[in-house]
């Protein structure tokens, strides 16, 4: 019987980094290739706008950011066009993110507004809270013995005495 070979893992990610094209390439959605100009765009809005505001037009804008190396996902130069077209799509983001949040802030089962995205979610994320129902410091009195929970053999007495007019009379 022939030995079966050991798989060995270090060559194999070696090997498989060496061949052609082994690197999926970051991806815009449909497939497009990610150029960084939506994410810088998002990041510098305000400036881009100040700079527009201050007399510029946006074919000078977008000359100015193919001039540092920005260009579109076939890898062509930006136009005007293609700035205002991104701008537009980040100011829609924006706005649909901040009325899903008000959305949720004005939900009545939420007592505090929505956790701010730079802050920490988890284990770690904060003091734990008891549930309203919960708290001690609630209106409604502490359980007394009378609150008990029923014996099996109440809940049958109480059950046979709800159904006895079901009961035939002999």
């Amino acid at each position: 019987m022939a030995q079966r070979p050991r798989l060995d893992l270090r060559r194999l990610a070696r090997d498989a980094a060496a061949t052609p094209n082994s690197h999926r390439k970051a991806g815009a959605p449909g497939g497009r290739p990610a150029t960084g100009l939506m994410e810088a765009v998002r990041d510098h809005l305000d400036a881009l706008l100040a700079l527009q505001a201050s007399g510029l037009t946006w074919d000078a804008v977008a000359a100015g950011l193919t001039a540092q190396g920005f260009t579109t996902a076939d890898g062509g130069p930006i136009t005007g066009r293609n700035l205002t077209g991104i701008i537009s799509s980040v100011r829609r983001q924006a706005a649909t993110r901040a009325a899903r949040a008000a959305k949720r802030t004005a939900r009545p089962d939420r007592a505090d507004p929505a956790p701010s995205p730079a802050a920490p979610t988890g284990s770690g994320a904060g003091p734990m809270r008891l549930a309203p129902e919960l708290r001690p410091d609630r209106d409604t009195p502490a359980p007394t013995p009378a609150d008990a929970p029923l014996t099996e053999a109440e809940i049958r007495q109480m059950q046979a005495e709800r159904h006895s007019h079901l009961f035939k009379k002999d």
